[in-house]
């Protein structure tokens, strides 16, 4: 990790970023919804709308391939057989349809330009994660990309963030942690950061505002605003 100067903080005292992926940075859903259907079809179950996929996607690859298998292909043994080959076609077909949402690369660009840490959290494989920094943010740098992993629970569980706090060496109260969906505001309040929720996602604006969410931007460019 390269060594960042703490003192890029703006008038709100933001001193650094963390980002969701899936749903915040980029646009995923038609890859993942085409793999797990793939799958699902092998296997002789029914596939799912990607308004469907919308729903499941959030939890990490164990939850989402649970909630597309029907009762009757919830066993161990078919749940680990249908994890695997989930994640296989994935690895296969990960970026066919993939882009980043508009506006994003100009928002990352301008915390470049400030000279704010960012970081990537998801509960996407860790892997995963990291490919997808490498292939769509070239030239842009994350201080630190962490996916799901044995090292940490997924979220909502805070530990991952907290982690990323502390190689930031920032307060967890001076971070933003964007993302998409309530599991994100979760983390980002047991964490002791600031959730700001985002309405191009996957999730939409309802259940954040449900919720809770304290903040919700409609424009990548809008968490300028914040910082």
């Amino acid at each position: 990790m390269n060594t960042i100067s703490k003192d890029h903080s703006g008038p709100n005292g933001v001193r650094g970023i963390i980002f969701d992926l899936d749903g915040t940075l980029l646009n995923t859903l038609a890859d993942i919804g085409d793999s797990i259907n793939g799958m699902l079809a092998e296997y002789g179950f029914p596939g799912h709308t990607m308004d469907d996929y919308r729903r499941f996607i959030g939890n990490g690859i164990r939850m989402l391939v649970m909630r597309a298998l029907p009762i009757e292909g919830r066993s161990s043994e078919i749940m680990e057989q249908c994890v695997r080959r989930a994640r296989e076609r994935y690895w296969d077909n990960w970026n066919r349809k993939t882009r980043p949402y508009d506006g994003i690369n100009e928002l990352i660009d301008a915390l470049e330009t400030k000279g704010l840490p960012k970081a990537v959290l998801s509960n996407k494989p860790h892997d995963f994660t990291v490919r997808y920094i490498d292939e769509y943010f070239k030239g842009r740098h994350f201080s630190v990309v962490l996916g799901q992993s044995e090292r940490f629970p997924v979220k909502p569980d805070p530990a991952s963030a907290l982690e990323i706090a502390r190689q930031l060496d920032l307060p967890p109260s001076t971070i933003l942690f964007v993302g998409d969906s309530i599991v994100d505001v979760q983390t980002a309040t047991a964490a002791g950061m600031r959730p700001v929720g985002v309405g191009w996602g996957f999730k939409g604006t309802g259940d954040l505002k449900v919720n809770g969410c304290p903040t919700i931007v409609e424009h990548p460019l809008d968490i300028l605003g914040l910082i």
